[in-house]
């Protein structure tokens, strides 16, 4: 599953330098994680509480490969790249629309838990929603 959405930089997520702080990347990297869980039908805490088993984040690996300015339009893509055993990698890549360049390019390690904190396989409905 694929999921895109448009990001439109604001002054607040600029430094002094005028560019994107790098820690904004990791807040759209998180915003591309529900948009994708949202778009599968898993709406966060319900879909959690129906099955006993939560995803969290154990690993975000970032390449920042270029700046993004104030109010430039931006476009993240966010990609199932696995789903097995008790983890799933998400993918992502963020875009400059003027010129088609990529800003960044992520991986988030997601682990599946249990109520006991323990890992568990991806659950069925997961792997329903996220592979169609």
């Amino acid at each position: 599953m694929k999921v895109t959405l448009p990001i439109t930089v604001v002054a607040f997520e600029t430094d002094y330098g005028g560019v994107v702080s790098n820690t904004r990347y990791l807040e759209y990297i998180e915003r591309g994680r529900y948009a994708l869980l949202h778009q599968a039908g898993l709406w966060v805490e319900k879909t959690w509480q129906e099955i006993g088993v939560q995803p969290v984040v154990r690993q975000v690996q970032v390449d920042y490969l270029g700046f993004a300015r104030h109010e430039e339009q931006l476009e993240l893509t966010v990609d199932v790249a696995e789903l097995r055993g008790a983890r799933g990698v998400l993918s992502y890549e963020l875009k400059r629309l003027s010129d088609g360049a990529v800003l960044m390019r992520a991986q988030q390690t997601i682990a599946f838990l249990n109520t006991q904190w323990r890992p568990v396989r991806v659950p069925e409905k997961f792997l329903t929603a996220l592979t169609s």
